[in-house]
């Protein structure tokens, strides 16, 4: 790749705006295939968190999965690593199958915690062996063993020990309890907003969707 000293200077001053604005967020959204109302919920949080002058993005990580789940730490792993190259504050995953109040973000980054979560309930009332605190409604901030990684949020300075190299080293990413010895190890533990209920559908479906090559990395959702 040839070294162009105009774009990349204009990258870092980009980067440098972006640190300097508190809260900064880049929402990542695992896999195109949504389930109905879920685009348009996290949609209108990253807009509520815009009306509230926080710069906060959406892009949507393209699927690699063959099968559920085979690839989905690979994809989570894209998702850091953009947003710490592309100089955020904060990462929030979220998948495509949520459904959650706008005003998400914006209570959780009023936390200014390294790593929080809204309560994570499923429609059907199953687990469906996903890690899912046992938390009562409207109690404040709980600290939890683990999370539903979908509406996690997290500084990425917390990921800054695997910037070169894969945090979800197994590529499969769906294993919270497991993943999360890995952030206790680092010094960090994931609270929960029991004041805030997101809603999952039904667990999310990573089809294999094969894009044209050339197609840039990160690509903001408008």
């Amino acid at each position: 790749m040839k070294y162009n000293e105009t774009e990349t200077l204009v990258k870092l001053r980009r980067m440098a705006s972006r640190h300097a604005a508190p809260y900064s967020t880049l929402i990542v959204a695992m896999g195109e295939h949504w389930e109905p109302g879920c685009r348009e919920a996290v949609m209108d949080m990253r807009d509520y968190a815009q009306k509230c002058k926080i710069d906060a993005q959406l892009i949507i990580e393209r699927d690699r999965c063959f099968n559920w789940g085979d690839a989905l730490g690979s994809m989570r792993n894209m998702g850091y690593r953009h947003a710490l190259l592309a100089g955020f504050e904060y990462l929030m995953y979220v998948d495509n199958d949520i459904i959650l109040p706008e005003h998400t973000l914006v209570k959780l980054l009023s936390h200014q915690l390294p790593m929080v979560a809204p309560k994570v309930v499923f429609a059907t009332g199953e687990t469906y062996g996903l890690e899912v605190p046992k938390l009562a409604d409207d109690g404040g901030l709980v600290m939890a063993g683990s999370v539903v990684l979908s509406c996690l949020l997290a500084k990425t300075v917390v990921f800054l020990p695997w910037a070169l190299a894969d945090f979800w080293g197994n590529a499969l990413g769906d294993d919270e309890e497991y993943h999360f010895t890995k952030f206790y190890m680092a010094g960090h533990m994931p609270f929960v907003d029991t004041d805030i209920k997101a809603v999952c559908l039904k667990p999310p479906h990573f089809p294999l969707d094969k894009k044209p090559k050339g197609e840039p990395l990160l690509e903001l959702v408008k």
